[in-house]
């Protein structure tokens, strides 16, 4: 049975909640336009950070994450979403299509996700990393409801691998002028004044967040609100030795691929938050490409790695969520 459900009434809310998705450096790179039976999203590619991600990789993941969003929201208003990724050219601006399809009564597990949307936070300090084994299952069965794999990094081989390659990719992207002024641009810079980026405020990552995965305590940019203040900080606190550290991989590594990962990123994170949980970023490895082979090659991967997770309980309490454009900003006629 079809809903007679008009999103045009909806429009506001739906691309309420779907802004808060995370995205490179917060940059927030989405625009909607709300017809009565779907919603259109589309790739915002004046919001791109063409150095850190020339191909666009990070900024369809973070506009996959808005994808989930509005699919989520019409699920709780009692239709079931229809979608449809990349409907004209692969590299056009239309992302996704998400359409109303028959009659749904919203389970307790999307209500419950879409209450988590706007709790959900970044956290760039310290965490206690002890995440129980149903919960790490649970957030594995959430990305593999995307068509995504979590693969936890517990092997202390593999983490030595990770830990060397995310302190190599920090070194060569903090001596690189042309990343440094995208961060100046987005972390700290003007952007935060205009309702996106990361505010010179905001706490970045010290020493202590990263423990043996972050040996230079840098910035953990990626998958979500990401950023920090873009420069390493010199010690390690051994109190958080060992962080829970999980790679979200797909299959493929197209612009449909990188859609879906982040459609999985934040079914994985809303869930993760429902459990108390926070995620911060270990991307680094992930934007050289060189690197990134390896982060699949010696961690024996299943699939393309698309962002690296960092999962654990803040220990000083959920930060201020950051900064974010407003709704006539993002919303098209």
């Amino acid at each position: 049975m079809f809903v007679s459900l008009d999103l045009r009434k909806h429009a506001e809310d739906l691309v309420d909640k779907a802004r808060m998705a995370p995205s490179l450096h917060n940059a927030q790179p989405w625009t909607f336009r709300v017809r009565s039976n779907a919603v259109e999203i589309y790739a915002d590619r004046s919001r791109a950070i063409p150095v850190l991600d020339p191909d666009d990789r990070q900024l369809l993941v973070g506009v996959g994450a808005a994808v989930f969003a509005i699919r989520l929201g019409i699920s709780v208003l009692g239709a079931e979403p229809s979608l449809a990724l990349l409907p004209g050219a692969e590299h056009g601006d239309l992302a996704a299509l998400v359409t109303v399809g028959p009659e749904h009564r919203p389970t307790e597990a999307e209500t419950l996700l879409a209450e988590q949307v706007s709790s959900r936070r970044t956290i760039r300090e310290r965490m206690t990393p002890q995440v129980p084994a149903p919960v790490r299952e649970g957030l594995t069965a959430a990305a593999r409801l995307e068509a995504a794999t979590l693969s936890w990094v517990g092997d202390p081989e593999a983490r030595r691998h990770l830990a060397h390659l995310v302190a190599l990719a920090d070194r060569r992207e903090q001596a690189d002028p042309r990343i440094r002024a995208e961060l100046d641009r987005w972390v700290g810079g003007e952007a935060p004044r205009y309702g996106s980026g990361i505010p010179a405020e905001a706490p970045g990552p010290d020493a202590s967040a990263g423990g043996d995965m972050t040996p230079a305590g840098q910035d953990v940019r990626g998958g979500g609100d990401h950023g920090g203040r873009p420069h390493p900080t010199p010690a390690i606190d051994p109190t958080e030795p060992e962080p829970t550290v999980a790679v979200l991989t797909t299959g493929g590594d197209r612009p449909a691929d990188w859609l879906r990962a982040g459609q999985a990123l934040l079914r994985v994170l809303l869930t993760a938050t429902a459990e108390g949980l926070g995620a911060s970023y270990f991307n680094q490895p992930l934007e050289l490409p060189d690197l990134r082979s390896r982060v699949r090659d010696e961690l024996g991967l299943p699939g393309f790695p698309q962002l690296i997770l960092r999962f654990g309980r803040p220990v000083g309490g959920w930060p201020v969520p950051t900064p974010r454009r407003p709704v006539c900003d993002v919303l098209r006629p």
